[in-house]
């Protein structure tokens, strides 16, 4: 077979069936949980996209997801997401706290979701959901985005982006969004936050979380050459 036919093979459905039968994918098939919420730019908190989470908790104490557009087959993954419990963020250096969000608004407003298949009812969701939710309150994420699909969707062009969440109403996201989202999935955002206040407890966030409500500053990440 020359050279130009086998490659042409590369992207043919058979060999990806191929692929999927002989290759392990052992750490992707560790992924237990799908979290659905919305970030915002860091620098830019006008801008807010839709971020899927399949998440890998590899302590109580340490989970890690990749990050997608949506939930299809073909979605684009545009970035991760570390999120540690209060015990460990309360013992990281200040200078590196800058970077981390707090998840309690996102808990309590309703905005962060367990993704359930779609044949799962609403009130089953919400029972299910409900130990990750109290367990969630209480932790913070350090989130990147490598491609800035708002802005550019066909290419991750450009430096990656510190994301954050939100910490009070009126910050976001467009309301258009949020509504997107719940008719999609088969959701109530709003009855979620009136569901959940009935089971999460009070919680006051960790002192250097949200960094940026004190100094009203956002973090880009800037490109700068060196010399080798």
């Amino acid at each position: 077979m020359e050279p130009e036919t086998k490659q042409s093979l590369y992207h043919s459905a058979p060999f990806q069936a191929a692929g999927a039968a002989i290759t392990s994918f052992k750490p992707i098939n560790s992924i237990h949980q799908h979290l659905c919420a919305f970030h915002v730019y860091s620098q830019d908190r006008s801008r807010h996209v839709e971020a899927h989470h399949y998440c890998k908790h590899l302590s109580p104490d340490f989970h890690q997801c990749i990050i997608y557009d949506s939930d299809n087959p073909n979605a684009k993954l545009i970035g991760i997401e570390y999120i540690v419990s209060e015990k460990i963020f309360t013992t990281l250096p200040q200078e590196e706290k800058k970077f981390w969000h707090s998840h309690k608004y996102e808990v309590e407003s309703g905005l962060l979701q367990l993704a359930t298949k779609s044949l799962v009812p609403g009130s089953a969701a919400d029972v299910a959901e409900q130990p990750a939710m109290l367990e969630l309150q209480k932790t913070y994420g350090k989130t990147i985005h490598t491609w800035a699909i708002d802005i550019s969707p066909e290419l991750p062009l450009g430096p990656p982006n510190l994301m954050v969440s939100y910490t009070a109403d009126g910050q976001g996201p467009p309301e258009h969004m949020v509504q997107k989202r719940d008719m999609e999935w088969a959701q109530d955002t709003a009855a979620k936050r009136e569901l959940r206040k009935g089971y999460l407890p009070q919680y006051e966030k960790a002192d250097g979380a949200d960094e940026w409500e004190k100094t009203r500053r956002g973090i880009s990440f800037d490109v700068n050459e060196v010399a080798l």
